[in-house]
């Protein structure tokens, strides 16, 4: 059986969706952040950072983190990650990164799709780790107690 990875931001968007219906109201998923593409380096796009805007108000009002998603492992560690941020500091971060070559251990690539989300404030022992496995006839879902930049 193949394995297809997906971005965070699709994992997060399909909790997003799916959560609430599947658990049968018990749980919500409230925001699955926003993806920026290599199209906000064209002002003629669709997605620009004004679209992006009028379509989350919320990047204005709230601290953010942006970061790639591209699939990269500790990201944290590579110093990939931009906390607390406005939205003027993660659009200047994301944009100082992307379509620019980075080399994350022994890879070297170029940035391309970035995830902004709220900053969701919490403490080091509240973080966990999650990976959804949807299989041919079941779904496994791996969790464990202790996430963050030493996961993985």
């Amino acid at each position: 059986m193949s394995v297809k990875p997906i971005r965070e931001h699709t994992g997060k968007s399909l909790l997003h969706r799916w959560l609430h219906e599947y658990s049968g109201g018990k749980h919500t998923y409230a925001n699955p952040g926003v993806l920026v593409t290599p199209a906000v380096l064209d002002s003629t796009s669709k997605e620009t950072w004004d679209t992006l805007v009028e379509a989350n108000p919320w990047l204005l009002e709230q601290k953010l983190v942006a970061k790639p998603d591209q699939l990269i492992k500790r990201r944290g560690k590579a110093g990939l990650i931009a906390v607390g941020k406005t939205f003027d500091e993660a659009k200047a971060w994301v944009m100082q990164r992307m379509c620019k070559e980075q080399q994350v251990e022994t890879v070297t690539g170029q940035l391309t799709h970035f995830l902004v989300e709220p900053l969701v404030p919490h403490k080091q022992e509240e973080e966990f780790y999650i990976c959804l496995h949807s299989m041919r006839y079941y779904d496994e879902i791996l969790f464990y107690h202790e996430g963050g930049v030493d996961v993985g």
